[in-house]
C-alpha cells in the first residue's frame, strides 16, 4: 500500500517520485523511488530476411556510440503505433505497409516504469530520413548474422538491441 508519494524531479524524458509503501513483510514502511517514464517503442526493419536496419547514435549517458534498432519515445496521447511509425521515417526514412505489434517489456521494474513495445515492419519503401534537430544518425543495413556477432563479442550493448537481434536471428 502506499502511503505516501512526492514527485521530487519532473523533466523532459521522465519524472522521479518517491514513494512510502509497506515492507513486504508488513513490518513497517519503506521508501522506494520510483522513475515515471511514458515508454517507447522500437522497430524491427528488415529490407530483406536475412537483414536488418540499424541506426548509429550518440548516448550521452554512457559516452558511447551505439548500435541501434529504429525506436524512441511514445508522446503523451500518442498511441505505439503511430510512434513506431514516426520513429521508423526519422530514424530511416523508410515507410512500412503494415507494422506489426510483437510484445512488450519493462526495461527495469524494480524502480522504473518505463515500457518498449516491439514491432515489426513489413513491406519496407525505402525514403529520405527525417531527424529531429537535436538527432544524428548514421544508417546501415546489416546481415542479421554479422550484427549478432556483434553482440557475442560484447561489442553491441544496447539491450532493446539485443532482444530484436535474437528475434530476427531466431526467424532465419
Amino acid at each position: 500500500m502506499v502511503h505516501s508519494s512526492e514527485r521530487i524531479y519532473s523533466g523532459r524524458v521522465l519524472n522521479l517520485r518517491v514513494d512510502e509503501i509497506d515492507q513486504p513483510s508488513g513490518d513497517g514502511t519503506r521508501k522506494v523511488e520510483v522513475v515515471e517514464h511514458g515508454g517507447g517503442v522500437c522497430v524491427i526493419a528488415q529490407p530483406m530476411p536475412r537483414e536488418i536496419i540499424l541506426v548509429k547514435q550518440h548516448r550521452h549517458a554512457i559516452e558511447q556510440d551505439l548500435w541501434e534498432v529504429p525506436a524512441g519515445m511514445i508522446e503523451h496521447g500518442e498511441p505505439a503505433l503511430e510512434t513506431a511509425k514516426r520513429e521508423l521515417l526519422e530514424e530511416t526514412g523508410y515507410r512500412a505497409e503494415s507494422l506489426r505489434p510483437l510484445w512488450s517489456m519493462y526495461t527495469v521494474p524494480g524502480y522504473g516504469q518505463e515500457r518498449i513495445r516491439y514491432f515489426v515492419a513489413e513491406g519496407l519503401t525505402a525514403g529520405e530520413a527525417q531527424p529531429e534537430a537535436d538527432e544524428q544518425f548514421e544508417l546501415r543495413i546489416w546481415p542479421v548474422d554479422e550484427a549478432w556477432a556483434l553482440v557475442e563479442r560484447d561489442e553491441m550493448r544496447d539491450a532493446k538491441t539485443q532482444i530484436a537481434l535474437a528475434w530476427a536471428r531466431a526467424r532465419l
